[in-house]
């Protein structure tokens, strides 16, 4: 019994890290998949960009003038939190169907099951790194004195990176044996905009809202990596909930992966 969860533990990480070496694979598929999006589109991927614009745009023409603080400010705020919250929430949300929309290829073609999850994390990067361009250009006009401490972002997103892959790996193999689990998610994931701040400032909040705030770990998530960005130092408290959750996650996809892994192609 116990060599075969080793031997199971074992598969698991070495599914991770074959799915890794076949780069090109991946890579390819979700570049072609983002094309697929927009093929018929006149402006193509442009709309990734332009559908983000107009949401931060949208935003900040309605509740600047509720948020009590500095316009600039606000705008940036809502602008990077939202573009991290995105490429969050979307993993969680994909995570769920990373294995069952792949299912002919799972059938017929013997890869690693991670490759289909770096293709579902490589597409979100893709849509991160578009909206982190009109990001910069926003931070340039209203950020000052951001500093070196701008780096922490960058260690926030490798965080974020590596939290995808233990998920959207857990997500992808409890779906595909419930499928009630992801109509479950994407109904939550309606609710997560109104209790995260991103048209709200967390800052400064007391009582229940502080309190409802804080326990939603996206919150956390978000602030490590958009508080130096906009030159201020995230909360510790933040660091340690993220780091937790990180180390909670790769012990629930591992869990799974010993008890559910190897009965992925009979469920999808």
């Amino acid at each position: 019994m116990l060599k075969t969860i080793i031997d199971n533990i074992y598969a698991f990480f070495s599914d991770i890290w074959q799915g890794i070496i076949r780069f090109d694979l991946w890579r390819t598929f979700a570049w072609d998949e983002v094309q697929q999006r927009y093929r018929r589109s006149i402006i193509g991927i442009a709309w990734i960009v332009l559908s983000y614009g107009i949401f931060v745009a949208g935003v900040a023409v309605f509740f600047t003038p509720l948020s009590g603080h500095d316009p600039r400010y606000f705008v940036a705020y809502v602008a990077i939190g939202y573009a991290a919250y995105i490429f969050l929430v979307g993993n969680i949300v994909d995570g769920c169907s990373v294995f069952t929309s792949s299912q002919i290829w799972i059938k017929s073609v013997n890869i690693p099951y991670s490759v289909y999850v770096y293709q579902s994390i490589f597409r979100s990067i893709v849509i991160l790194l578009m909206h982190m361009v009109v990001c910069f250009l926003i931070i340039a006009f209203t950020v000052s004195g951001i500093g070196i401490n701008a780096f922490q972002s960058l260690v926030a997103l490798m965080v974020f990176i590596f939290n995808a892959i233990s998920i959207q790996y857990f997500l992808g193999l409890l779906s595909a044996r419930m499928p009630d689990i992801s109509h479950l998610v994407t109904s939550f994931s309606r609710l997560l905009i109104f209790v995260t701040p991103i048209i709200w400032v967390r800052e400064g909040l007391t009582g229940s809202r502080a309190f409802i705030a804080d326990f939603n770990p996206l919150t956390h998530y978000i602030e490590i990596f958009r508080a130096p960005l906009l030159g201020q130092e995230p909360r510790l408290t933040s660091w340690v909930v993220v780091l937790v959750l990180t180390a909670v996650s790769w012990i629930l996809a591992v869990i799974a992966s010993v008890l559910m892994r190897r009965k992925l192609p009979f469920w999808i």
